[in-house]
């Protein structure tokens, strides 16, 4: 399993483009509705109006820890114009993410973090990779997801992005 998903997260990283969302399976945005590190519940909902990034990550996945940085330059460059980014942790405890934060020096704030705690939502979202992020308009409508580690530079990355915050 684990060599399996070393391999995953290797051949992610020569995909990393914006993907039209029908590529995972999606017709629609799924749900989501998950209970923040303060137990405050969020959901997507209230982030209509907002272009929203919802990450999916685990501690225990490097690429994922790599780009968290990413993430939290993203939530400060773009927040102002209306950006909102959602880091979802698949099934790892409260403790154990706040742990991770605290080692690796991250503002539990930097960025909304959301605790999946059985991967329902992860399985919903129909995403079959890590790190995972979708892009949601300020309609609610997920448009497009970005398989493996995002770089925040990425041109690329950045063109949809910004054309959505406009």
């Amino acid at each position: 399993m684990a060599l399996w998903l070393g391999a995953l997260l290797i051949s992610t990283h020569s995909m990393a483009q914006w993907r039209p969302l029908s590529d995972s399976g999606l017709k629609d945005t799924p749900r989501l509705e998950l209970n923040n590190l303060q137990n405050k519940t969020i959901s997507l909902e209230q982030y209509k109006d907002h272009v929203v990034l919802v990450n999916f990550w685990a501690t225990w996945c490097e690429p994922c820890r790599d780009e968290f940085g990413e993430l939290i330059h993203l939530q400060e460059k773009y927040g102002a114009k209306g950006l909102k980014v959602i880091a979802v942790n698949l099934a790892e405890s409260k403790p154990k993410v706040q742990n991770f934060l605290k080692n690796n020096l991250i503002n539990e704030n930097g960025v909304e973090i959301l605790l999946d705690n059985n991967s329902i939502y992860y399985k919903s979202w129909k995403a079959r990779w890590i790190p995972v992020t979708y892009l949601v308009n300020k309609q609610g409508k997920a448009e497009a997801f970005w398989v493996g580690e995002i770089q925040a530079d990425n041109p690329v990355f950045l063109k949809k992005l910004e054309l959505l915050l406009k």
